[in-house]
């Protein structure tokens, strides 16, 4: 079984090399085989299924072969552990275990072991039972057994027969003690003493070296909880530093460990080699990010000072020799990402104002990533091929997250001058360097996500470097292309740290002496670039220049992106910019039509036309005074339509509009002649103001509208108060106005006797006036009520007979308005066979009242028709008028079939 085991153990610690060379499917057949011939000697191995199925992963073995291995554990599992209705009841003490200690035979382990499975083996909770009983009777053996031998001996009886309980177990022993860890055993485990300790340490060690618990399942249950405990300590214990040596102990043998003793396990090398591969589940897998994230709990114990100082340092050697070990080395860079997790969790969840923590959790980072002091302060950095190695820039960009991060909260703090200063000497050193897309890809990776402030940093020092670069590009004595394009590895990064910022918003302002550096290193450029292109009448020319064009307007949209001060250098230098811009376009263009380069330099044009600002101390707005000065008949007549189109769009000299075409300015001379002036400037801007709210007048402006009125003879004012004068427009006054619309929507009637005594433009349209003038309302009350009380009783408000009206004035133009109120007020409430409501009525505007024949008429005919009310006191110069039917020139009844008159409708 030791033989079979150690095979096992060998295949799983090198199964990435198997892989590689392809042999998987030989060694899956083989352990197959292995398998059947253990089977037919009435021997089944649990870790030998295990590493079969595991192998195969159902890609070598036939479907009859992989249901012959399940129907095996299967039957396997029934036979440790049979289902049953009733299962077994074990005690909570087991007595025979702890007489286990003074038994001295070497068969008592296992027949323990037998004779529990064989009580118990229906129970699903007696092996959880058995390893606890075991603890407290480890925590005896101190008492039992003074010699230290004895007790190592008695440890290891111990451990034999929990291997045994394994044996017996369908799943192991292994779940069963991780979950008495997590539950009631954490308690338990730190208060054992020293010697307890020392026993509970050797029965560890051995379970670890034969396979029944994990190496992960001591780590997460006893060594982790013990730093947790020890770095959030407050008050010291002996307990807690007893719990911490231990934990360590068991740490250092478990994962650092290469020593064979006579006295603890591993004691040859067959039990080393078991620990090295029980090692390996530690740096892989789903156990890593819990490693992890407990260095940092490690830095932090180291920096409690409630833990005494020599535990301390116990914990940092420990920390040291972690983090330069081989296997922890390539797990973590198998595992970046739990690494920058856990390590920024921690800072996370640290006091801000903690810095000097701060700073020990970065360098710890930098350790376990690189060989480095870790002494080694933030602005000692190594070379710049060290950090952005190929080999090791994934890494590196873990650690420049963190750093980053961490710079970003001293940042907050305006008066740290060092950590300004150590920010900008490594944004600087990285800026330096002449990088390659993978390289300015990953420092623009590992920038991404800081604060803005650090944002803000790069930006600034990486336009400064930029500009260099340009600046260079300008001399002769250097390649000035190439030396151009390493700026574009530069603007490659920061767009890789801008990018989130604009989703978000945020972007930082630039600082204006960098801006305006640029801009002048970019103007200095294009001068040299425009040179070279008008020089040049060849579109093989122009291809040459176009990845310098590209990058130039990269390098322009870039900067006008960002929020920053327009001082009067930038409006100079960007007016001069968008001048030789339009010169290179008109060029390029006449060229070759389909370049690449019109469309990006129109674009640009048409963004910095928007962006630069109005000039404060000019004395009128002029919206073309950065537009090239050029006349539309000067552009290359070999243009094509759609780009002669747009290029005359960005001159300031446009083709009239019709708007303002045969306008002028005019005025009256003395004599009151017209004179006409200049011709209107279709400057549309100026035509739109606002007046804000209507002023409040107070009576002297009310008296003097008031003498205006009848100084004009009008019944309405105009003010001419507007920007432009109303006679540009050859305006005069007509003493029209515009009837406002009336409340009453629903009443017909009454809307045509109030706007029937009032000339002027109604805002009705023709079918809405037309539907107002052809209603007619009818009463159903005829015989003999008056029309004031019709009215009272449908509900309808009538004018009182004693309201006083004045005659309107004649309209100069024919209205149906004034046609319609004569006809209307002058109708009768009740039907008259004349037809009185017929639209033919012989009524109209221009008969004149007779007032004395009205009067008698209304006297002879007072029974039919309503009399004038007596009790109104009406003036002598006032004239009342009395509804009823007016008496015409030729009133003759119509004449109707049968004798019958017509009523109206």
């Amino acid at each position: 079984m030791d033989l079979l085991l150690a095979v096992i153990d060998t295949l799983h610690r090198f199964s990435t090399i198997w892989a590689c060379m392809n042999g998987m499917q030989v060694i899956v057949v083989a352990l197959d085989k292995a398998q059947q011939v253990w089977k037919t000697r009435g021997i089944q191995s649990r870790p030998l299924l295990s590493l079969l199925l595991e192998f195969d992963a159902g890609r070598y073995l036939s479907t009859v072969s992989r249901e012959r291995i399940t129907a095996d554990i299967t039957m396997f599992t029934s036979a440790l552990q049979p289902a049953t209705e009733h299962p077994d009841v074990v005690p909570d003490v087991l007595p025979e275990i702890l007489l286990l200690a003074g038994d001295l035979d070497q068969d008592s382990p296992s027949l323990l072991a037998n004779s529990l499975w064989m009580k118990y083996r229906k129970s699903a909770e007696w092996a959880w039972k058995v390893w606890d009983n075991t603890v407290a009777s480890l925590r005896q053996v101190p008492v039992m057994t003074s010699d230290e031998a004895g007790r190592r001996a008695c440890a290891l009886r111990y451990g034999v027969f929990l291997w045994h309980v394994d044996q017996h177990l369908a799943m192991g022993l292994d779940s069963e003690v991780l979950r008495w860890f997590l539950g009631p055993g954490r308690n338990e485990v730190a208060a054992l003493n020293s010697e307890a300790w020392d026993v509970l340490i050797v029965v560890l060690l051995h379970l670890s070296v034969h396979g029944a618990l994990k190496t992960t399942t001591i780590l997460q249950g006893l060594v982790y909880p013990a730093w947790h405990q020890a770095a959030s300590a407050e008050h010291s214990s002996p307990t807690i530093e007893i719990f911490l040596r231990s934990a360590n102990d068991v740490c250092r043998r478990l994962l650092l460990s290469d020593d064979i003793s006579d006295n603890l396990p591993p004691a040859d090398l067959f039990e080393l080699q078991c620990i090295r591969t029980r090692r390996q589940d530690v740096y892989c897998g789903f156990h890593f990010p819990m490693l992890a994230s407990s260095i940092p709990v490690l830095i932090c114990l180291e920096n409690n000072n409630i833990i005494s100082e020599e535990l301390r340092a116990d914990s940092t050697s420990l920390r040291h020799s972690m983090s330069h070990n081989q296997g922890f080395r390539q797990g973590a860079y198998r595992n970046l990402d739990a690494i920058r997790e856990a390590f920024e969790l921690s800072l996370h969840r640290l006091d801000a104002s903690n810095g000097i923590l701060h700073k020990r959790i970065v360098a710890g980072l930098r350790m376990l990533l690189h060989d480095m002091d870790v002494n080694e302060e933030l602005s000692e950095w190594p070379t710049v091929t060290s950090l952005l190695s190929p080999w090791k820039i994934a890494a590196t960009m873990v650690q420049m997250q963190l750093i980053l991060r961490e710079m970003g909260q001293e940042l907050r703090d305006m008066t740290n001058l060092s950590a300004h200063a150590n920010l900008d000497r490594l944004i600087l050193m990285l800026f330096n360097h002449s990088m390659t897309s993978e390289e300015a890809f990953y420092v623009g990776e590992m920038a991404k996500g800081v604060d803005a402030v650090v944002a803000g940093k790069f930006i600034n020092n990486g336009l400064r470097c930029i500009t260099e670069r340009v600046l260079e590009s300008t001399s002769a004595e250097r390649s000035p292309s190439h030396t151009f394009q390493q700026a574009g590895e530069l603007l490659r990064v920061l767009i890789y740290i801008s990018e989130p910022l604009r989703d978000n918003m945020t972007l930082p302002m630039l600082e204006t002496s960098a801006q305006e550096e640029f801009i002048q290193a970019l103007l200095s450029k294009l001068v040299l670039i425009e040179v070279l292109v008008t020089s040049n009448d060849s579109a093989a020319d122009e291809n040459d220049l176009t990845p310098d064009m590209v990058l130039f307007l990269r390098l322009l949209q870039f900067e006008m992106g960002f929020r920053g001060e327009w001082t009067s250098r930038m409006k100079d230098a960007m007016a001069n910019i968008v001048s030789y811009l339009f010169k290179i376009m008109v060029h390029i263009t006449s060229i070759n039509s389909t370049s690449i380069l019109y469309p990006l330099i129109l674009d640009t044009l048409y963004y910095i036309y928007d962006e630069i600002p109005t000039d404060t101390k000019a004395t009128h707005y002029d919206p073309f005074r950065n537009y090239p000065d050029m006349l539309p008949e000067n552009l290359p007549p070999g243009l094509p339509m759609e780009h002669r189109k747009q290029l005359i769009s960005l001159l300031p000299l446009l083709p009239y509009p019709s708007a303002a075409s045969q306008m002028v300015h005019s005025h009256r001379d003395a004599r009151g002649n017209m004179v006409y002036g200049t011709p209107v400037v279709n400057r549309a801007w100026e035509w739109i103001e606002n007046l804000g709210e209507p002023a409040v007048c107070d009576s002297k402006e009310a008296d003097k509208e008031r003498e205006e009125k009848e100084r004009l003879e009008s019944k309405y004012t105009v003010k001419n108060s507007g920007s432009l004068s109303l006679e540009v427009f050859g305006s005069h006054l007509t003493g029209d106005g515009v009837l406002r619309t009336s409340p009453l929507n629903g009443d017909h009637q009454r809307q045509n006797q109030l706007l029937g005594f009032e000339d002027g433009l109604s805002v009705e349209n023709l079918f809405k006036r037309d539907w107002r003038e052809t209603r007619v309302e009818l009463d159903t009350g005829i015989t003999g009520r008056s029309r004031e009380e019709a009215d009272q009783e449908s509900g309808h408000s009538v004018l009182p007979k004693s309201e006083k009206r004045s005659t309107p004035r004649g309209s100069p133009a024919p209205s149906s308005v004034s046609r319609s109120s004569a006809r209307v007020t002058g109708g009768s409430v009740r039907q008259s066979p004349q037809g009185s409501y017929h639209r033919n009525s012989s009524s109209t505007i221009s008969d004149i009242i007779d007032v004395d024949t009205t009067q008698a008429v209304t006297s002879k005919r007072s029974a039919n028709k309503r009399k004038a009310s007596t009790t109104a006191a009406a003036s002598d110069d006032e004239i009342e008028i009395i509804e009823g039917p007016v008496p015409t020139r030729a009133s003759k009844k119509p004449k109707t079939a049968n004798g019958k008159p017509k009523t109206a409708l």
